[in-house]
């Protein structure tokens, strides 16, 4: 059985991953690089969900706060993983 914990960090990774594979360019340039950090961020991401809902028991609640940042960030940006590592600021 899923804790609470286990179950918010459960959903924040399948949400953060579901954004970056809904992620539309619009216009935007193609970056091989940038498309490779994409695919290990939602397959580590996987691998988190995967094995959190192997091991529920294990999960701390800054492993939940971490899964909660990281799919905020990932919302931030609209699943621009570009964006999440480069600023456009000056």
């Amino acid at each position: 059985m899923l804790t609470p914990v286990a179950l918010i960090a459960l959903a924040a990774y399948v949400a953060a991953i579901v954004r970056v594979l809904t992620f539309r360019r619009q216009g935007a340039r193609h970056r091989r690089h940038v498309s490779w950090i994409a695919w290990a961020l939602v397959v580590v991401m996987g691998g988190s969900a995967i094995e959190l809902a192997l091991h529920a028991k294990s999960v701390g609640i800054f492993e939940a706060g971490s899964a909660v940042l990281l799919a905020l960030f990932v919302f931030g940006v609209r699943g621009n993983v570009a964006r999440l590592l480069w600023s456009n600021e000056s």
